[in-house]
């Protein structure tokens, strides 16, 4: 529509001009009359078509913003006083607009452009608008756009045909794909029987039949993973695509993006055919593989998994693996070292040899020495393990330990008792000697004085008198040492009272303080309480000689055996050598009964002497 000039308004009435509204009835364009309040006063059939009305009464009358151009694109709300459409009613100017949106009787927006000119009517200046529905026109040039996009970001091989087929456009990666020096030699050439004109058996393969000539008659996107196309010198590609539909002013043309798999192709049948392989080689391995993907699921599972674990293979494949091998107190750890990884990719149990229990299928847990990797695939990883039963392994540790275990105690025994016998052996030389050095030397006084009174007594009876006394003085000194030696190997009172009275007594002749003094007062078979004085005796001569302590304790009890604790507050950092005396004839001593004897001695923080005996059961208290 011209341009009319704002000093010279149009004039307009509709009864009055016939002329003018039959030719307005008659264009193509859609055009309409506001007056000079902004209220429809004509609309053509063109107009009314494009809005969506049947009749002019349906709009005349109506507020022309309110009616076709009261919301923004965006759907907020248009106000009349902004409406650029209505302001040739108080410029006398007119506007044109590229682009806006008006709307139609049933509420649906719609893209036009527009001229408003200023026009006379009998009540005041109105403006006579005409637009153009762009909807069409937006769209291809939306088309053109993506496809200018597509074609701009694509580094794969690409070419654009029009509706007919022909070759518009081809990028160099296609040109060199296809196997021509220059694009000229495929532009304006018609696609099909250029470079898909035959199957790859060499057999013809009609234009009709094929999907690029169907994609541009419906106008769909087409994605082939496999199909053949022809080289300049004849040879075959296999090639993946993917074609959309761009339209033109005659129908629908394609842009075609491809990719030559034939390389691909060929490493995807290598490596199905190095995967068969490796199943082949799994299936006749001696360990269980296992292979779980990053979701945790089982993904592989070869014959010695099925014996290991108890489920077929149908049966393992997508089962969860934490669910189907893995203990329950394992899973949650098992879990979290999972998201670990895919999180950092960081694992502590990666390519090590462990040993831990899994679980059979019927519930019962076993012992698996296993090695775990982890493979990257794709986007993904893959973890995969081998792994094998190791009971039979488990219980021979365990026996060979027992064994060892045996040996070395019956070692220790035999060699306790080699001690106990040098130390009884000691023992007895010592008694020899104390014997021969002590009351055999008085004894023998005896009898020699005995002798020489025999020899004075008639012509000395004095003199016989006095041997005979003195002789009687020398058995009293023999029986007092042989009762200090009696004493020395068993204390009388031990036999006579038992350990109470004997420990009592062994408190009072040392010069440091023993309280607590705990011992009960019931009898123990006299072995047991040989042993317990002795172990006393022994250890409060070791407080007084190399403690240097100020107190000593002794605690005795009795509960199901007779345990024996002396502890005292000196230096510390007593041991227990191996000479047959001392602490070790005391380990020795308690060993002998079957019991255990343990010695804590920490530098300044005093010793605790500590032995548990076994009581015969006829001697535990109830």
């Amino acid at each position: 529509m011209k341009e009319s000039s704002a000093t010279e308004p149009t004039s307009w009435n509709v009864e009055a001009q016939p002329f003018l509204k039959s030719i307005l009835d008659g264009v193509a364009q859609p055009v309409w009359v506001v007056d000079h309040d902004g209220f429809i006063r004509f609309a053509n059939p063109a107009a009314l078509a494009a809005l969506g009305y049947d009749h002019l009464s349906e709009l005349e009358g109506k507020p022309s913003h309110e009616t076709i151009h009261y919301e923004y694109p965006d759907g907020s709300h248009f106000p009349v006083e902004k409406c650029p459409m209505l302001l040739p009613r108080k410029t006398g100017q007119t506007i044109h607009s590229d682009e806006d949106w008006f709307f139609r009787r049933d509420g649906t927006k719609f893209p036009v452009s527009y001229w408003s000119a200023p026009i006379e009517t009998p009540q005041g200046r109105g403006a006579v608008v005409a637009f153009t529905d762009i909807e069409e026109r937006r769209q291809i040039e939306q088309m053109l756009r993506e496809r200018d996009a597509i074609l701009a970001s694509i580094e794969q091989p690409v070419y654009v045909g029009d509706d007919e087929g022909v070759i518009q456009y081809v990028n160099l990666a296609a040109v060199r794909a296809l196997g021509y020096d220059d694009a000229s030699e495929l532009i304006g050439k018609q696609g099909h029987w250029l470079v898909h004109y035959k199957r790859p058996d060499g057999s013809r393969f009609p234009i009709e039949e094929c999907p690029l000539t169907r994609l541009r008659e419906i106008g769909e996107t087409l994605r082939v993973d496999e199909d053949w196309w022809v080289r300049k010198d004849g040879s075959m590609i296999q090639i993946a695509y993917s074609a959309a539909p761009i339209r033109t002013p005659h129908g629908f043309g394609i842009a075609i993006a491809f990719t030559d798999v034939t390389e691909p192709r060929r490493a995807e049948e290598a490596l199905r055919s190095s995967e068969e392989h490796l199943r082949d080689i799994l299936k006749g391995a001696h360990e269980a593989f296992v292979s779980m993907d990053s979701t945790g699921r089982i993904r592989a599972w070869n014959p010695e998994a099925e014996g290991t674990f108890g489920w077929t293979e149908s049966e393992a494949i997508g089962r969860v693996l934490a669910d189907t091998i893995i203990p329950t107190r394992y899973r949650e750890e098992h879990r979290h070292g999972l998201e670990r990884f895919l999180a950092t990719g960081q694992g502590r149990l990666l390519d090590r040899r462990i040993e831990i229990e899994a679980i059979h299928r019927d519930g019962h847990e076993f012992p698996v020495e296993l090695t775990i990797s982890a493979v990257e695939v794709g986007d993904g990883h893959v973890f995969n393990a081998f792994l094998h039963d190791i009971s039979e392994r488990r219980i021979a540790e365990l026996n060979a330990r027992e064994r060892e275990v045996a040996e070395a105690r019956t070692a220790e025994l035999r060699a306790a008792q080699r001690r106990i016998i040098e130390a009884a052996d000691a023992a007895r030389r010592q008694v020899a000697r104390d014997l021969h050095d002590g009351a055999q030397q008085e004894f023998v006084n005896v009898v020699i004085n005995l002798q020489r009174a025999q020899q004075k007594w008639t012509p000395e009876p004095d003199r016989a008198r006095e041997l005979l006394d003195r002789a009687t003085e020398q058995a009293k000194y023999g029986i007092d040492e042989l009762r200090e030696l009696a004493a020395g190997i068993h204390p009388l009172l031990l036999t006579t009272r038992g350990l109470l009275a004997a420990v009592e007594a062994l408190a009072d002749r040392i010069p440091i303080a023993v309280e607590p003094l705990e011992v009960p007062e019931q009898r123990f078979p006299p072995a047991v309480e040989a042993c317990v004085y002795f172990l006393v005796s022994e250890a409060l001569t070791n407080v007084v000689k190399h403690a240097r302590a100020t107190r000593a304790r002794v605690r005795i009890a009795e509960a199901g055996q007779l345990t024996v604790e002396i502890r005292d507050d000196g230096v510390g950092g007593a041991e227990a050598h191996p000479t047959g005396h001392g602490l070790a004839g005391l380990a020795d001593r308690v060993a002998a009964l079957d019991g255990t004897f343990t010695i804590r001695s920490e530098a300044s923080a005093g010793t605790t002497l500590r032995a548990e005996i076994p009581l015969p059961e006829s001697e535990v208290s109830p």
